[in-house]
């Protein structure tokens, strides 16, 4: 544990001066900046991840790419105040959604969970995405949720309420700056929000000279003005895509390639199913969507690593799930971590539970899990009435004890969360920040 202690410890040095030596090179504001969002993505999940990626041959725990580029932490508190209409009790404090705290990243100010590009007060605040395009940089967002869901949206939106998916929506056409959308690009689901009885938003995108596509196949083969919409609502989870759905490197590497220009970028991606797997407890589908969210992050950091003028920043909103790297299910201690159940299984647990069933046997489930039930959990199958939901509710508990895996909540905690950066400017976010403070430097840089 020491090697592997003493490794991430030498790798951040490492990656330090190499930032620094980029910095010096690069004394101007950076062209392009990158910002990725892993929801709900805190400490313990990166742990955790770190685990189920490691090499079982080796006497080491392997780092993980992301380790390399780690550079500080960040508490994600919103505006403590806007949520008390007296004074604040000493003992009282407010816990962020995703909304508060995309805005805080997309503005630099603090606000009222629920809030999108304003103020406690209502008052229209400017975004990242919206500086970026006054400076005549292009604009991207991608996510895996609907491209109308909280964090996308606190970069394009002013509205009191991220549940207003409509007025949200009409925000990626009314949102101007010089006659035209501010968004260049934008890649996630979220179709019945655009195509409304009351207004087809996609019609209106075409006027503007997008294309509005729907498969993965159709990515490489339109312009540089896209609004793709590959779902009614949100991605499927990343275990059970369909081959039109892209994944998130795919929409990455496309933002990207269609985003570079010689005036340069800003694009935010999101890993959105990160934080709803752990809302869950369900350990194979939060590790699973960090490993689709590290793929994205490598695309964006190979990609500045071939340009040198670009800045990668990724952190998250905040902590879901209370995830704590073991725990302990009886009065005797045990002390250890065992991924074993969940290293082997390339299906959701959706998928699983759905089999199920319809057999109502599941036999396939332990042998592709390696786990051989206790009498007591043999019973507790044998009681449980087989509906998808409740069989997926009994899986979701079953991988978590064989694993020793523990969760506090089914809600949001506020644990600060790692920060990690590569490009010039990166070094100077070393240390621990207020969100923020990462919302001003994006703004200073712009």
């Amino acid at each position: 544990m020491f090697k592997v202690f003493l490794s991430i410890i030498l790798s951040t040095i490492t990656t330090g001066c190499a930032v620094q030596s980029v910095v010096k090179q690069n004394e101007q504001s950076p062209k392009n900046i990158i910002l990725l969002i892993g929801d709900g993505m805190g400490p313990a999940h990166i742990k955790a991840y770190r685990h189920f990626m490691d090499n079982p041959n080796t006497p080491e725990i392997e780092a993980l790419f992301l380790d390399n580029y780690l550079i500080g932490t960040v508490a994600t508190d919103p505006d403590q105040d806007s949520h008390f209409s007296a004074t604040k009790p000493a003992s009282l404090f407010v816990i962020t959604d995703s909304a508060s705290s995309a805005n805080a990243y997309s503005t630099g100010n603090k606000t009222t969970n629920g809030f999108l590009g304003l103020s406690p007060k209502k008052e229209s605040q400017l975004t990242a995405l919206e500086l970026a395009k006054q400076k005549g940089k292009k604009t991207g967002l991608v996510a895996t949720s609907q491209i109308t869901h909280a964090t996308p949206a606190a970069f394009i939106a002013h509205v009191d309420s991220r549940k207003k998916y409509s007025e949200i929506a009409d925000s990626f056409v009314d949102n101007q700056w010089q006659g035209q959308p501010v968004i260049d690009v934008f890649l996630g689901g979220g179709v019945r929000d655009f195509k409304r009885t009351d207004r087809d938003l996609t019609a209106e995108l075409k006027q503007f000279g997008f294309a509005v596509i729907s498969s993965k196949s159709e990515l490489e083969s339109t312009g540089d003005k896209v609004a793709g919409l590959f779902a009614d609502v949100a991605f499927p989870s990343v275990l059970e895509r369909e081959k039109y759905h892209p994944s998130l490197v795919e929409m990455t590497n496309a933002a990207i390639n269609k985003l570079n220009n010689n005036n340069g970028f800003f694009l935010m991606v999101e890993g959105s199913q990160i934080d709803w797997a752990s809302h869950d407890n369900d350990l194979v589908g939060m590790l699973n969507e960090m490993k689709e969210f590290e793929a994205a992050v490598k695309a964006a950091i190979d990609f500045a690593q071939k340009d040198g003028n670009t800045l990668v920043l990724i952190t998250a909103d905040h902590e879901t799930g209370g995830l704590s790297v073991g725990a302990q299910y009886s009065e005797k201690a045990t002390y250890y971590y065992n991924l074993r159940a969940v290293s082997s299984l390339k299906r959701s647990l959706n998928f699983y539970a759905n089999e199920i069933a319809k057999s109502k046997n599941i036999e396939q489930f332990l042998d592709d899990a390696q786990i051989v039930l206790t009498d007591k959990q043999f019973t507790d199958w044998q009681a449980i009435e087989k509906e998808p939901n409740k069989i997926r509710d009994w899986l979701i508990k079953l991988i978590n004890k064989q694993t020793n895996t523990g969760w506090t909540t089914t809600g949001h905690t506020g644990v600060d969360v790692n920060l990690y950066g590569f490009g010039p400017g990166s070094s100077k976010l070393i240390g621990h920040h207020d969100n923020t403070e990462i919302g001003k430097y994006l703004l200073n840089v712009l």
